[in-house]
């Protein structure tokens, strides 16, 4: 496979499962270490940069949402949307942060893959038996964001899905699932732009490919589901992922 092929169907990955509730980055990992064999460390630098094209798509596909935020940020309007952003924002960086920096160190290939497949099947269950929610953002409290935040957080570990974890936190402090996949959306902003930041020193020309296809792939991904947030069970796409995965593993070692 040449070098365009690998990074074109890399993008795709990343474009499709950013907001499925499985790890994209976990999954975008795998790939790119069992197919090239570099250290599982530095391939989790690489599929974190790869968020960036996912990160555009949601500032275009929500800038209407954006703007109103850095509005009422900017004017010190303290609605409570802003609130819970606010709060769920620097709780995940609180929590994310040291967790980053544990699994920055040097992973082995086989442990780091098992330990996407335990967290895949954690999410599975997770989402599976999670409560339906009824109320807006508007309407949570400062515990709810910590909540979220604190989820957001956790999601840094390779194999967590952040969306699965934080639509599962919303959803289960009884935010409605449409609008739990939308503030999913916007909560994923603050902590690529800081990864971006720390692995920027991993980027090559040739990830421009990996980063065009994410963007439009997860444009695609979004829009689809927004429109199947009331039908769409979650919780089947990382029980077949994990036991894909899995099987890989065996074949593999």
């Amino acid at each position: 496979m040449d070098d365009i092929t690998f990074f074109f169907m890399v993008g795709v990955i990343q474009g499709i499962l950013e907001w499925l509730p499985v790890s994209s980055s976990g999954n975008v990992t795998l790939f790119i270490v069992n197919l090239t064999h570099i250290p599982f460390s530095e391939a989790i630098k690489v599929s974190f940069f790869l968020h960036a094209g996912t990160m555009l798509s949601v500032l275009i596909k929500f800038r209407s949402h954006i703007f109103s935020l850095v509005r009422d940020a900017v004017s010190l309007n303290r609605t409570p949307v802003l609130t819970f952003y606010i709060a769920a924002t620097i709780t995940s960086a609180g929590v994310g942060i040291p967790l980053y920096m544990l699994f920055d160190t040097e992973i082995p290939e086989l442990i780091g893959s098992l330990v996407i497949v335990f967290f895949l099947v954690i999410t599975g269950i997770i989402i599976r038996y999670q409560k339906k929610g009824l109320k807006p953002v508007g309407e949570t409290s400062l515990f709810d964001a910590f909540i979220v935040g604190a989820a957001q957080g956790v999601a840094v570990i390779p194999g967590i899905s952040r969306s699965g974890l934080t639509v599962s936190a919303l959803l289960s402090r009884g935010v409605e699932q449409e609008e739990a996949l939308r503030m999913s959306f916007l909560l994923s902003i603050p902590p690529v732009m800081g990864l971006l930041m720390v692995t920027f020193s991993a980027f090559h020309w040739i990830y421009a490919i990996s980063l065009i296809t994410s963007f439009l792939c997860s444009l695609l991904s979004m829009e689809i589901l927004l429109k199947m947030a009331q039908k769409l069970d979650f919780s089947y796409f990382c029980f077949a992922l994990a036991a894909v995965t899995g099987c890989i593993l065996i074949f593999l070692y």
